[in-house]
């Protein structure tokens, strides 16, 4: 059954029609991702669904009943709340549902006559239903878990003290615990670190709900949806399947469409031709051709406009020594961001440098930089090194120049071995002659990343840093950055949360870890993770060997082996775990629908559904503790 359904959707900026007959629909439990170019209506789109803009024509209806979540790229929050207090705002109707629950329990155990108690039945059964459609049973656990993969640590923190990446991690939290029916997110993961990002692509895959997605992550993609919808000149044009798949399918449609343009094309020439050497007599041979050469006219698109062109150039050729960190540390007070780290480039090497935020990332380009100092250790570059810096907060712009203005007075510039007027070279990074006359502060931030990248490409550098290159930048345009990057003859260091752009582009990957270690693997994103992955194996492995050799005991005989005893509460337990987990779903299946038990019954599944968790949990501790000991000592 569908939650959404968009009809013929309208809507129209000054002469720009940026949504044209919008028409699809989503399923309760589907997710979707939207895809195209910045400003092609994609954030439009969701907030006409979402009630934040007004349209111009066309039906939009949702599911009797269906809750809405939306999530914008600046998500609006009360800046004089806690974080704890803007987060309970979104309990309330979990938390009114649980106390009327209770007390519909309290209340069936004296109704006044009959007839209340069906009617009271009636009124628990909608409530159960909608308290674990909202996954309201386990609210407290979810609280927890939530607050902890988005690393939100302190929730007597007010908003408006807080930066924009934590803004962002709060208003999803808020979201995710009022748990809607269908979830709008746009942008959600700019401003999260790769292990969070990962946890909420989890938490969105398990998700009940339908999921309507925007997000330049393709990886976060790939494994989310389950369907995309590319959003194009007004038009909405779906793809079942993941992005890869996605993908695959554009590429068969675009060679198919470019064949047929190409018989287009001949036949056009030949009508064209016959038109100007003009008709002897408009016979109604020739009037049919005619009507035949206007209907080609329309049928053919015409060559394709000029895209964006990214090409990173280099005069300089790279010296033996390019750069090298020789146990590098830096510390700012107190606290060590990182320690003895040592590199040393090599021709070809595109490092990608990822790790939670805060962790010295941006730092470490800044000591490259020598904006700042290392607390110890050195950095050495190599004499024909030259360095070409893109900063993610966009600093090198002079907000209050023109996009012009940025790249010099001269009306001439030198791309490589040619000379291009500086209004042509900027249309190739698709700013308008109007959009050039433009103030930068006003430009989006995908703009601001064209303009930096354009600028980068005038310097011939061989040694690009880049910090955060991918925010902000829609898909096709990141299609071209991994492209240019990957036959770009220089050095790369970047730092960046896209997983799926260091899969593509990254030769070496720079993980900042916990404590200050900062690790090198040899390889794409890809080989990390399985790096990473072997790694938390062996730590759980450790992990088992220090519970059994630290675990408190009387006598050497009870480290060897588990007495008689502990054997014997080692089957009990077994069965003791087996009953609990059986009851659970039982209470689970239950409170789904409380007609088909009595009152007395459901006042004591509720209580026992409040107490059985923690007993059900240090059964299973206690279990763990003699089943590792009883592994390791036979």
């Amino acid at each position: 059954m569908n939650i959404l359904d968009v009809q013929n959707l309208d809507k129209k900026f000054a002469f720009k029609q940026v949504l044209d007959h919008a028409t699809f629909t989503i399923g309760e439990q589907e997710k979707v991702g939207f895809i195209g170019l910045n400003g092609s209506g994609k954030s439009t789109l969701f907030r006409i669904i979402a009630g934040q803009e007004t349209k111009d024509d066309g039906i939009i209806s949702t599911k009797r009943g269906a809750t809405l979540g939306y999530l914008s790229q600046d998500p609006i929050l009360d800046l004089k709340l806690t974080i704890r207090e803007e987060l309970a705002s979104a309990l309330h109707a979990i938390q009114n549902a649980l106390r009327r629950f209770e007390e519909i329990n309290h209340a069936l155990q004296s109704p006044r006559f009959p007839s209340e108690s069906d009617k009271l039945l009636a009124e628990q059964e909608r409530l159960s239903h909608w308290i674990s459609q909202h996954q309201g049973w386990t609210i407290n656990h979810r609280v927890e878990e939530i607050l902890l993969h988005l690393e939100i640590p302190d929730q007597n923190q007010i908003i408006g003290n807080l930066s924009g990446g934590l803004k962002k991690r709060v208003a999803i939290a808020k979201l995710i615990l009022e748990a809607p029916a269908l979830l709008l997110l746009d942008e959600p993961t700019n401003h999260l670190d790769a292990d969070t990002t990962q946890w909420l692509e989890n938490y969105l895959i398990d998700y009940p709900g339908a999921v309507m997605l925007i997000t330049h992550d393709r990886y976060f993609l790939d494994r989310v949806v389950n369907r995309i919808i590319e959003v194009e000149n007004g038009a909405l044009t779906p793809y079942p399947g993941s992005y890869s798949r996605y993908v695959e399918q554009k590429a068969e449609r675009l060679v198919h469409e470019n064949r047929a343009q190409s018989r287009l094309f001949t036949l056009l020439r030949t009508e064209t031709a016959w038109i100007m050497r003009g008709a002897r007599a408009r016979t109604t041979k020739s009037k049919s051709r005619i009507e035949r050469y206007e209907t080609l006219q329309n049928q053919v698109k015409g060559p394709p406009k000029a895209g964006l062109q990214l090409d990173f150039k280099s005069d300089a050729r790279l010296g033996d020594i390019i750069l090298e960190l020789q146990y590098l540390t830096k510390s700012f007070g107190n606290k060590t961001l990182f320690k003895n780290l040592l590199l040393s480039l090599k021709k070809g090497d595109r490092i990608g440098v990822i790790g939670p935020n805060g962790c010295g990332k941006s730092t470490l380009l800044k000591l490259i930089l020598k904006e700042e100092l290392p607390t110890q250790g050195g950095i050495i570059l190599g004499k024909n090194t030259k360095i070409s810096y893109f900063d993610q907060h966009r600093e090198s712009l002079d907000p209050e120049q023109r996009v012009e203005e940025a790249l010099g007075e001269n009306a001439w510039i030198k791309v490589g071995d040619e000379t291009k007027t500086k209004t042509s070279y900027l249309e190739s990074f698709l700013f308008s002659y109007a959009d050039q006359r433009k103030i930068i502060r006003t430009l989006s931030g995908g703009e601001k990343a064209r303009l930096i990248l354009a600028r980068l490409m005038l310097e011939n550098s061989n040694f690009l840093l880049l910090d955060e290159p991918t925010n902000d930048l829609d898909i096709p345009t990141l299609q071209l950055l991994d492209e240019a990057l990957t036959f770009f003859k220089g050095c790369v260091i970047m730092v960046t949360h896209d997983r799926y752009f260091l899969d593509k582009v990254a030769t070496g990957i720079l993980s900042f870890e916990p404590g200050g270690e900062v690790h090198y693997i040899e390889g794409n994103y890809e080989i990390y993770r399985e790096w990473k992955a072997r790694k938390e194996e062996q730590g759980k492995q450790t992990q088992k060997k220090d519970l059994v050799s630290h675990s408190p005991s009387p006598s050497r005989k009870e480290k060897k082996r588990l007495t008689f005893k502990e054997l014997k509460e080692v089957e009990r337990l077994e069965k003791e775990i087996e009953a609990l987990e059986a009851r659970k779903n039982e209470i689970n299946r239950l409170m789904a629908n409380p007609a088909q038990i009595d009152r007395e019954e459901m006042k004591k599944i509720g209580i026992e559904f409040q107490e059985f968790e923690s007993l059900l949990a240090e059964k299973i501790e206690r279990w763990e503790i003699l089943e590792t000991r009883k592994e390791t000592t036979g």
